[in-house]
């Protein structure tokens, strides 16, 4: 915009692409005819600090961005083809594949390589996939994987960091188990993410896992929904209480967190309808206190639920006999236990849950 250039949308990919109309500053090997991608690729990255992870193509050349923070994911796959006799082990590559999460590869007959980097670009051609080069942070900046994608974005088939999103997930069902047992006859979970968790927690626990909820796949997800409303109506449209298994019992209820407790509240009521006895709320993670400037539309501090009530007062609001969140030091452990990353260090951003951003604030 210094330069003159307007934009025509709200799109950052917009304002992103106007940057790699430019010139990069530094030597490079541009012609009037070829424009130095890698180049003008690292300019990008240099002017603009996270969070993103890109898919770039020029001519028959793909290239795969992530921000040196490595903030959102991308993984690389090859498009294999069996080879053999039915049985067989033997494939070749038909080609690869860019994804956000792996769970996106086994569709398209795709078989996971490996993540990108955090500030690799990666350059795919028809000769193959070559790592042009690691962007680095600066001085003293750890990896910022945000730890939400663990909690609620991400597939529970995808993996990240050597592990399974599923097994992270059940890990923070078995240490909310230990943070805060409770005695009921029934552990079950507001589906579908934060079942791993209910499960984990049974497990630990010794109390037998149930299904509570029927639930519609056909509807979106009510969090992100615009108005209070249509959060309430995404709710009573997306479940259907599952009474025989819960009437006169005692039910531990397992979500994968609470943003502004709308939607925990409709639930609890449903199952208080449907003959349960007494509703406990686990929640396997922390209180969100802090919006989120990365990219996900969470709201601000004085939308979100866990700055306006402390755990007890908020069971009292939503009709719950108790409600417990997940520690932060509990959810960093249960993410790390089951990684595989070879040695690489690891760190996550939980900017949503301390206020720690992984970069520093401009306004």
């Amino acid at each position: 915009m210094e330069r003159g250039v307007g934009l025509s949308t709200e799109s950052d990919s917009e304002l992103m692409i106007q940057i790699l109309c430019l010139p990069p500053d530094a030597p490079n090997n541009e012609t009037n005819d070829h424009p130095d991608w890698p180049a003008r690729i690292k300019n990008l990255m240099r002017r603009t600090k996270t969070a993103y992870a890109l898919l770039i193509m020029s001519g028959d050349t793909i290239y795969a961005v992530r921000d040196p923070y490595g903030l959102r994911p991308l993984c690389l796959g090859k498009l294999v083809a069996p080879r053999g006799s039915i049985g067989s082990d033997e494939e070749g590559c038909d080609g690869y594949v860019v994804a956000s999460e792996s769970c996106a590869f086994p569709s398209v007959a795709g078989r996971l390589l490996r993540e990108v980097e955090p500030g690799e670009i990666v350059e795919i051609t028809r000769k193959g996939i070559r790592s042009i080069c690691i962007v680095p942070r600066p001085e003293g900046h750890k990896p910022a994987l945000c730890i939400f994608e663990y909690v609620y974005f991400a597939r529970p088939d995808t993996s990240m960091e050597g592990q399974m999103v599923y097994t992270a997930r059940m890990e923070c069902g078995r240490q909310l188990a230990k943070q805060a047992p409770v005695d009921a006859d029934v552990v079950s979970a507001v589906p579908e993410s934060a079942t791993p968790a209910a499960i984990g927690f049974a497990q630990e626990s010794g109390i037998v896992y149930r299904e509570v909820f029927c639930k519609n796949r056909y509807v979106g997800r009510s969090f992100i929904q615009p108005s209070t409303r249509l959060r309430q109506l995404a709710v009573l449209k997306k479940f259907g209480p599952l009474s025989h298994n819960f009437k006169d019992k005692r039910i531990v209820l397992i979500d994968d967190s609470i943003v502004r407790g709308t939607t925990i509240a409709a639930i609890i009521r449903m199952l208080r309808e449907a003959g349960a006895l007494e509703v406990h709320i686990r929640i396997a993670s922390p209180p969100l206190h802090h919006p989120c400037y990365m990219g996900i539309n969470i709201p601000t501090k004085e939308e979100l639920i866990a700055n306006k009530s402390n755990a007890e007062e908020l069971a009292e609001q939503v009709g719950a006999d108790s409600l417990v969140y997940l520690t932060v030091e509990n959810l960093e452990y249960a993410v790390k236990k089951h990684s595989n990353t070879n040695g690489k260090y690891v760190a996550h951003c939980t900017a949503c849950l301390t206020g720690n951003y992984p970069v520093e604030l401009e306004w």
